[in-house]
């Protein structure tokens, strides 16, 4: 099992990094708009599946949420 964390990132506001614990890796990024949803951005290979993260979230910790889900299995 894979456990993703999400870390504000320091130099760009609204955007989360969301880091896979066991490999430090950066696998993508929550970003946040002015008025408040959030979308995942994927980063590296591990994403290259995943089709269903083109949606809106209300807030970071739904996406989180989301993203620990896929990543359980992992």
């Amino acid at each position: 099992m894979a456990t993703i964390e999400m870390r504000i990132d320091a130099v760009v506001m609204g955007r989360y990094s969301l880091i896979w614990t066991e490999r430090d890796e950066v696998v993508g990024n929550v970003e946040q708009s002015l008025t408040g949803g959030c979308q995942v951005v994927p980063v590296g290979p591990h994403w290259s599946p995943m089709k269903s993260f083109a949606r809106t979230y209300e807030n970071p910790d739904l996406a989180l949420e989301d993203i620990r889900r896929y990543f359980a299995r992992r």
